[in-house]
């Protein structure tokens, strides 16, 4: 597949997980399919997936469903 931002025929497609918002208003949609350049390292989603994100974040509540996380904080001391 060729890559948007390089041109070179090294883009593949990589499905990933992201949250989106915060506290109520928090997100996670998994699946994402992003496109991933192994020669020019970038990734980027097409405007169709920017379109459905924008879509199941405007429906969370109807779209997704409930699910137990864990969440921790990261310690600037671990660094």
């Amino acid at each position: 597949m060729n890559c948007q931002i390089c041109g070179k025929k090294s883009a593949s497609i990589k499905k990933v997980t992201k949250s989106f918002g915060r506290g109520p208003r928090l997100v996670v949609i998994e699946d994402i399919p992003v496109l991933s350049c192994s020669s020019c390292h970038e990734s980027y989603v097409t405007a169709d997936t920017a379109r459905e994100i924008d879509r199941i974040r405007k429906n969370r509540t109807a779209i997704g469903k409930a699910k137990r996380v864990l969440v921790a904080s990261f310690k600037e001391s671990a660094a």
